[in-house]
């Protein structure tokens, strides 16, 4: 056998690190291929397929070290690991994680703990084993692992006082936080140690840890991709997030990726006005505007609005679950999007207005020409043949979800615009069921005459009962190859 230089394998065996069933001949090839191939494999635990759970905690649990496996024997007697059988381990499969899943930690000290023979509610005795046992092993995971690309912190233990810290976190590039398990000082250590976060996601962001969360983003090189997540509370001062908003500014110019939830109205409307270099953006509105002391007022976000430009976009999304006035006016950034739109999420349930609706159907067809996938809640039927403007001029849509929520409207006629209208790119459809037997049938029918097999995402109101009619149709189609696959979705999770 040809015997391929180790950097050209290395090349040949990492493109293959998203086909497991590549990957997993390689390592029987010989010893040579084997020792390239396994690091690759095991970048990403979860990924594996075939290896059962069991399998890989007693692989981890065989990995502790004798300290740690003394110290529960001394802190938790009724735990036996030296009882666990496995073999010892050909390679430290740990030291090639590149992300260390919370649930993987979890799911070990929890199969431990079961084990034991609960039956009752979760006691003090049970929650302390566990904080143990998770202790151990998120020390086994920092010290072995040397180089995280990928981490989400999810747990009070303080991961950054551990002496791999620096070796496993410095190359970290994609991290989680919840903050409701962090403190400032955590977020100090992490500061320390992890200052090349490209894409950072933080959840539960309260008042009381903003000082070192401004402080961390600040210390950040080249953030691209920001993601805040408020904690809920009955009262919040715009004020005290205030230094939050001020460094987003600051790091606007290489943020390609913004998302904010659940209260827009926490963060600064100028926000807005830096993010020049945006790509994606994300405004998710699940509260009262009138949950907030002071701060910027409605017509202060219409201002920002009116003077915002994202040449770079490609992906919009946009919920509002409390009819702001002042995001009526979200068309105003699809026309300064350059046509570079790929693909547009908007849902406002509370807002039935058809003059709109029809502002934002005409923008879409002007200014969108590259969009790829469109879902608009809700159209009501006054704006159905504004839809073919749509699709005259946007020739390359794949997906479309042009949803009605009112169980009063017959959406007939708009099944026949799509059947008729839409271009023959698209091949997805999402649909509340608001459609009769027939129209729904024929619906099918015309879509027999194009070539590509047409893929449903059915969503279902709390109120629209069982549909059994409508699903045999849909079963029936299926069936003849009309529909490549279809989905259920509830209208909550969209």
């Amino acid at each position: 056998m040809l015997h391929i230089a180790e950097d050209c394998l290395q090349i040949i065996i990492n493109e293959l690190q998203y086909d497991l069933s590549s990957l997993y001949s390689c390592i029987l090839v010989n010893r040579y291929w084997c020792r390239i191939a396994i690091p690759i494999l095991w970048k990403n635990p979860s990924s594996l397929k075939g290896f059962s759970p069991s399998k890989l905690y007693n692989m981890i649990i065989f990995l502790l070290p004798k300290s740690s496996k003394k110290f529960l024997s001394d802190n938790i007697p009724e735990f036996s690991l030296t009882e666990i059988s496995y073999d010892k381990p050909l390679f430290n499969y740990i030291s090639f994680f590149t992300q260390i899943s919370p649930d993987l930690i979890s799911n070990i000290s929890q199969s431990l703990v079961n084990s034991k023979g609960y039956n009752d509610e979760e006691s003090i005795a049970e929650k302390y084993e566990k904080y143990v046992l998770e202790q151990e092993f998120y020390e086994l995971f920092i010290n072995n692992c040397k180089g995280l690309k990928l981490f989400y912190w999810n747990t009070p233990h303080p991961l950054f006082k551990y002496q791999g810290a620096i070796t496993c976190f410095s190359q970290l590039c994609t991290l989680k936080i919840n903050l409701m398990f962090l403190t400032i000082a955590n977020l100090f250590d992490m500061t320390q140690i992890c200052q090349n976060i490209k894409h950072l996601e933080v959840t539960k962001c309260k008042e009381d840890i903003i000082v070192g969360l401004v402080n961390f983003i600040e210390i950040q090189r080249n953030l691209q991709s920001l993601c805040i997540d408020f904690f809920h509370e009955e009262i919040l001062d715009f004020f005290e997030f205030l230094p939050l908003s001020k460094i987003i500014m600051k790091k606007a110019s290489t943020l390609k990726k913004f998302i904010i939830r659940p209260f827009i109205r926490l963060l600064s409307p100028e926000i807005l006005t830096s993010l020049i270099n945006l790509q994606h953006l994300e405004l998710i509105n699940n509260m009262d505007f009138n949950m907030l002391i002071e701060g910027p007022t409605m017509e202060d976000w219409d201002e920002c609005l009116s003077i915002t430009s994202f040449p770079n976009l490609e992906y919009l999304k946009i919920r509002d679950y409390y009819y702001l006035p002042s995001f009526i006016k979200d068309y105003m950034l699809i026309e300064k999007s350059n046509g570079n739109i790929l693909e547009i999420n908007i849902l406002k349930p509370k807002v039935h207005d058809p003059i709109y609706t029809k502002k934002l159907i005409i923008t879409i067809s002007k200014c969108c020409p590259k969009i790829k996938r469109l879902t608009i809640i809700n159209i009501e039927p006054e704006n159905f043949e504004d839809l073919k403007e749509i699709f005259l001029n946007c020739t390359q849509l794949e997906m479309l979800g042009p949803l009605l929520d009112s169980k009063e409207h017959n959406g007939d006629k708009l099944l026949e615009i799509i059947s008729d209208y839409s271009p023959e790119t698209l091949c997805e459809y999402s649909f509340i069921l608001i459609f009769t037997i027939e129209g729904l049938e024929k619906f099918f029918e015309n879509w027999k005459k194009r070539k590509s097999p047409l893929i449903l995402n059915i969503i279902k109101l709390r109120y629209n009962g069982s549909f059994t009619e409508h699903d045999k149709i849909i079963k029936k189609y299926f069936d003849e190859g009309v529909i490549k696959e279809y989905n259920y979705h509830n209208f909550r999770s969209l």
